[in-house]
């Protein structure tokens, strides 16, 4: 398969090229000791990027062995990431939350992957204790979302994917909690929306890529632990809520078609959706 084809290239080539990560961090210092604790910058560069943390986040990055700049406020996720592309990085972004466990062979994957392919490529996420997250979803339709928050997901489940096996499983887009792509493809797809202080900015970049051609998988073959310490997911938050209210505002004012999937990009997602 090439990729002039639209479908993904598959690679066992590892470590050909060098990828740099990605992690925007904000009051983090807790979850990067415990989760980035055994990372080698032998594996990659790494970039951290502070949000005016007032914890010890950034000396703790540095001393794990991440090179850090530190923002003096705090602008968002999405405006974070887009630092990236003021310098001089890898040819292959991975973008990693402070709450994952990569590894060595991942990243090496991962790298050759996005190398291979014009796509965003996401690791299956995994809990502590192995079990699958579900880090690829179907297509974003309101009602899917209500009840995906609520826990009352139909089965099969039609929002919530995974890779169960070793397989690359295409959905319509993936958490940006750790995705791998090619610089030149951020470049062309005008990298994260700013305009997203967080959540849904993962929606809008996995949907502008799908209008674009640039597909989005889940890599089951590579399996990453992932804390998941999103707020709204346990409701301890209201902040966090009301993220996540102007968030979804500006997201379905931008994409209509995911609220009534007409027209051509509502024929498109619905052709990716059923895949």
């Amino acid at each position: 398969m090439t990729e002039d084809q639209g479908e993904i290239v598959e690679t066992d080539v590892l470590g050909r090229s060098r990828a740099t990560l990605v992690t925007v961090t904000h009051n983090s210092a807790e979850v990067l000791e415990r989760h980035w604790a055994r990372f080698d910058p032998a594996w990659a560069d790494w970039l951290v990027i502070d949000n005016a943390s007032q914890d010890a986040s950034r000396d703790i990055a540095m001393r794990l062995g991440a090179t850090v700049l530190a923002r003096p406020d705090n602008r968002g996720f999405s405006d974070a990431n887009n630092v990236a592309r003021t310098l001089d990085t890898g040819p292959v972004l991975i973008f990693c939350n402070p709450d994952l466990e990569v590894t060595p062979d991942g990243i090496a994957r991962l790298t050759e992957l996005a190398m291979a392919n014009r796509a965003l490529i996401a690791p299956q996420l995994v809990n502590h204790d192995g079990s699958l997250q579900e880090n690829g979803r179907g297509a974003p339709y309101p009602h899917r979302k209500l009840r995906h928050m609520l826990g009352r997901e139909s089965a099969p489940n039609l929002y919530s994917r995974t890779a169960t096996g070793r397989e690359l499983t295409r959905v319509v887009w993936a958490m940006g909690a750790a995705l791998a792509v090619r610089r030149d493809v951020m470049d062309d797809l005008g990298w994260w929306d700013d305009g997203y202080f967080v959540y849904y900015e993962d929606h809008d970049l996995g949907i502008r890529a799908l209008q674009q051609g640039v597909p989005t998988y889940v890599d089951g073959a590579t399996r990453w632990i992932h804390g998941w310490a999103r707020e709204t997911r346990n409701g301890r938050s209201r902040s966090a809520w009301k993220f996540e209210f102007f968030s979804g505002i500006r997201f379905y004012s931008r994409h209509p078609y995911c609220l009534m999937p007409i027209f051509k990009k509502g024929r498109q997602l619905r052709a990716v959706d059923r895949e």
